[in-house]
Parts: structure tokens; sequence; C-alpha cells
């Protein structure tokens, strides 16, 4: 596999606090490994939760003994949400919490696991599909029909998230395991992408022939173009 990451700081926020990790040689048991946080709370909080969350994931998924790609990520996101919750009842770190989507890929098979608002989607030349489901109060309304995914990224609550690493002592994730065919990508992002930028443009850009380095970038500057209200956080994956 091939891969790239990239978060930037957005024009509006004064932290950063996305962060991605992203390795396309073998973790543990697993071929490859991908991770999105994107942290919430104050400035400690938010970027010690997307970090800490992110690397210790890493950690967990690397150490594991189950063969399993979902069962691995069952194992790291139930610790690492336990260390997150137990880490936030300390008063410098009151209230944080972090999202959190990871992927995998073995044998043309994408693994996936999410909890709160950050995206997997599958791209290829004819379409742009969205993997996750985004534990959103917006998410709700789009799988309820009552608004559409345009409508959703000018929702005035569309920073409103349902479920997080470290909000509650328990925290149910979703898994999903999608055929990646030949010269399909796989796009992490944080919703500082897809609330600035609409699918049909991120389909465009990720169908040019350029480097991932340079869509990557591009998705970056697009969202800052249309205003850049968030941290951005972007990982790309694809096959050699």
């Amino acid at each position: 596999m091939r891969s790239y990451g990239l978060t930037d700081i957005g024009l509006s926020r004064k932290f950063n606090q996305d962060y991605s990790l992203e390795c396309d040689e073998p973790i543990g048991n697993l071929d490859n490994l991908y991770v999105i946080c994107d942290g919430l709370g104050g400035h400690n909080a938010g970027e010690f939760a997307s970090e800490n969350a992110a690397e210790i994931f890493f950690d967990l998924c690397e150490s594991s003994d189950s063969r399993m790609p979902l069962s691995i990520f069952r194992e790291a996101v139930n610790k690492v949400n336990e260390l997150i919750y137990y880490k936030g009842r300390e008063s410098e770190y009151q209230g944080m919490a972090t999202t959190l989507v990871a992927a995998t890929i073995r044998d043309a098979t994408a693994y996936i696991i999410n909890v709160g608002d950050s995206r997997a989607y599958v791209v290829n030349r004819e379409e742009i599909t969205q993997i996750t489901w985004d534990h959103s109060y917006v998410g709700e309304l789009i799988r309820e029909g009552k608004i559409s995914r345009d409508e959703a990224r000018f929702h005035s609550k569309n920073n409103v998230i349902t479920r997080a690493i470290g909000a509650e002592r328990k925290v149910e994730p979703d898994y999903f395991q999608v055929t990646m065919d030949p010269g399909d990508t796989l796009l992490l992002c944080s919703d500082g992408l897809y609330n600035m930028v609409s699918e049909q443009a991120i389909h465009k850009v990720l169908n040019a022939k350029m480097p991932l380095s340079v869509k990557a970038k591009k998705l970056i500057d697009m969202a800052n173009a249309a205003g850049g209200k968030d941290n951005i956080a972007v990982v790309l994956i694809t096959e050699d």
C-alpha cells in the first residue's frame, strides 16, 4: 500500500487538535494501519486526546495477539476509550474526548472502525462513497431522511457529535468491511474537510493525475479557501 497524511490548523482555530498516523508496513498482525483523531476540549485537552488516542491505538494494535483486524480494532479502541476517559477526570484534561477513524487493508479488503464524525470514503473513477456513519446530530438527521448531505454541511449543529472516545466509560464503535478494487482510493478525513468541501469536489481531486501528496495538499487548500473554519485532517491510501 501507499499512503499520505496531512493535517492543517485551518483559518479559524488557535490550535490544531487533528492528528493522523499512517504506516504502510506491518503493525503487529496487521498489514498496515491508518488513523485520524479529531480532539475535543480546550487546547491541552483536545490536542492531548487526539494525539494520545492515535498513538496508543497504534501501540495496542501492534501488541495484539489476535490475527483478525476487527478484533484487533475492538480490543484497542475499548482500551483507548478507557484510558482517555479516566485521564479526562483530571482537572487539567476535564471534558476531553476525540473522534477516531482507523483502517487497515488486507487482501483487497478494507477493515474500518469509527467513533464520532471523522469519516472513511472509498473513491473510484465513477463515484465517492461514504463508508462510515457519523455519530452526530446531523448524521442522525441524514439517516432519517430529514436533510441531505449537502444541507448537513451548512447545518447550525453540524459540530455536535453523539459519540466519542473518552466521552463515556464505555464506547460503541461501528465496524465496516469493504472490498477495494484496483485503482480505488481510501480517504480518511475529519469534519474540517467534508464540511468545507463538497463530495463532488473531493471526488474530482482524487481522480486527478497527481501524487497523493499533491492531492492531500489540494484538499487542505480547498477547505481553507472555503473558510477553513476547523482543523483539517486527510489520509489517502491506495495500492502501489
